[in-house]
């Protein structure tokens, strides 16, 4: 007890000097705290990110495959390169890989309807599931993808299994005592904008009618037919039409009855851009859902147009080589590499890793230059008293605790600017990480400046089906590919040059910062104490004092 109480009242004996020390380590622990808070914000953001980008699964042509195989099946100048698919059911499949957390999957497909009248439906469009309108129809899609068909398409948009927008609350049931959500195969919703023009309740039934093409196999004879005969593949009439280069397509049409089982309010806006012209396809009333079971039920084997789109979730990184022999042996071409998108994750992270490093070494800095300045003043202000340690000494008391008593004083004095040091870091911490984490930002976004995306290069989840250009006796299957989960293109290797720096970052004190700073606290007081009074308390009593007279 007189070892503390000597501590206190010696603390209050020598104030000048004490409020130095004070300041010394008031000044390492607040920019440990901001460091700190700092470092381990940052860390929580980087494995978040690692998590989300390293964890999804990306399938994408291999461009250079892709390429070589068309100068090889090149004649006469002339290059043929068409992008490779993947059959929905082999997409589906992959879901089994026993390496996969999870996977999302929902379809969509464009439809018209000769009962129904979509919004901005205007006068020249066709009801011709095989129609345009101005020769172009398109959809957009829910995540934002555009997919734009020349020469056929709809003016509505059947999605199967996409409720997304339900989870984030921008679309929502009516609260109308009778919209429930589809439970069983051919239900669906409609938008209420949709319901009102056509004068729609629920339990209702709408017919549409949607447009499949069939892949004729590359190198069929088709000397003997023209536009408008019928061919039959698998048991199913399809009618040939012009196609590209004098190439046939082959389409049938199938009408589906669905019922209306709920009708939905949607929040966001009727289309996603301003500037995006009044087209039916491109209105997001013209929505209808339903179950992908439903949707995938009204194709027949090698159609397309049903655009299917699957994301494969890992249940940890390192599981990428496993997922990938899976689906090889499950009849993924060559012609497709698996990855994640390691690029946008660099991207992102890369204002917060300079962020952290910078924070890290200040703290490195000022821990140094602190602690030795901490001990320089501490081993003066003993040497000051080394009579009163003398005469302690002389009066019995050993040397531990002299050291105790010395060491109780710079831990009252760090107790003290811990407490301030925290509450002030806090503070700190935010406006600091706004401005360093901008300039970072800044100089991230510069250096991807000269990178653009290139237009079918490869990267980007592949989304299967799409409308075909068909083939005849020289082209090849499979109709295009679109690249890209988002409104934007992807570049090489899946990097895509949209993906901006991360700019802002909220960090908060934890629980973890505040252990590590009361261990770097009691550090400091540890290392100063003993280092300062190592070499007075080897003196016997007797010389400290002869050296006193």
């Amino acid at each position: 007890m007189y070892i503390v109480t000597n501590a206190l009242e010696n603390l209050l004996r020598n104030k000048g000097r004490n409020i130095l020390l004070m300041a010394i380590i008031f000044v390492i622990i607040t920019t440990a705290v901001v460091a700190l808070i700092i470092n381990n914000t940052s860390n929580n953001v980087i494995e978040d990110y690692k998590t989300r980008f390293s964890s999804q699964v990306t399938i994408t042509p291999d461009m250079e495959k892709v390429r070589e195989q068309a100068m090889q099946g090149s004649t006469g100048g002339r290059i043929s390169m068409r992008m490779p698919t993947i059959s929905p059911e082999l997409l589906l499949s992959f879901t089994q890989s026993d390496a996969l957390q999870r996977s999302e999957a929902y379809g969509s497909i464009s439809a018209n309807s000769d009962s129904l009248t979509a919004i901005d439906q205007s006068d020249e469009t066709s009801t011709d599931p095989g129609g345009s309108s101005a020769g172009i129809t398109g959809t957009t899609g829910p995540d934002g993808r555009q997919s734009f068909n020349f020469g056929g398409g709809g003016n509505f948009t059947l999605y199967g299994s996409y409720w997304d927008d339900f989870n984030e609350g921008v679309r929502a049931l009516l609260d109308d005592g009778k919209s429930v959500m589809p439970s069983n195969n051919n239900e669906c919703l409609i938008s209420q904008d949709l319901a009102e023009l056509n004068n729609i309740k629920v339990g209702d039934k709408i017919k549409l009618q949607l447009t499949f093409t069939y892949d004729i196999p590359a190198g069929t004879n088709m000397s003997g037919y023209s536009s408008g005969d019928t061919y039959r593949a698998n048991g199913v009439d399809y009618t040939l039409s012009a196609g590209f280069e004098g190439e046939f397509r082959a389409t049938r049409i199938q009408e589906v009855t669905l019922t209306v089982t709920g009708i939905y309010d949607d929040l966001k806006d009727a289309y996603d851009n301003a500037n995006f012209p009044k087209i039916a396809a491109l209105n997001h009333r013209n929505e209808i859902l339903t179950s992908l079971e439903t949707l995938l039920a009204l194709r027949k084997n090698n159609e397309n147009n049903i655009q299917l789109t699957v994301t494969y979730f890992l249940k940890s990184p390192d599981l990428l080589e496993q997922f990938e022999r899976d689906v090889r042996a499950m009849g993924l071409s060559d012609q497709f590499i698996v990855t994640t998108d390691a690029s946008s994750y660099d991207t992102i992270v890369k204002p917060v890793l300079g962020l952290k490093s910078i924070t890290l070494t200040f703290m490195v800095v000022v821990l140094v230059l602190g602690a030795v300045i901490l001990i320089l003043l501490t081993s003066i202000a003993v040497r000051e008293r080394k009579y009163e340690i003398g005469v302690l000494r002389a009066m019995g008391m050993k040397k531990g605790k002299v050291s105790l008593g010395l060491w109780t004083e710079l831990l009252v004095l760090t107790g003290i600017c811990l407490v301030i040091g925290i509450g002030v870091g806090t503070l700190a911490a935010q406006p600091i990480t706004d401005v360093l984490i901008t300039q970072q930002a800044e100089a991230a976004a510069s250096t991807n400046q000269g990178f653009t995306g290139m237009p079918g290069g490869s990267g980007g989840p592949i989304t299967s089906g799409g409308p075909s250009g068909g083939s005849g006796g020289s082209g090849g299957s499979g109709g295009p590919v679109t690249i890209g989960m988002g409104p934007t293109m992807i570049g090489p290797g899946g990097y895509n040059p949209n993906v901006k720096p991360l700019s802002e970052m909220d960090v908060s004190l934890g629980l973890l910062t505040i252990i590590e700073i009361i261990g770097i606290a009691l550090l400091l007081a540890t290392v100063a104490g003993l280092v300062s009074t190592a070499r007075i308390t080897k003196y016997e009593p007797i010389k400290i004092l002869m050296e006193r007279n």
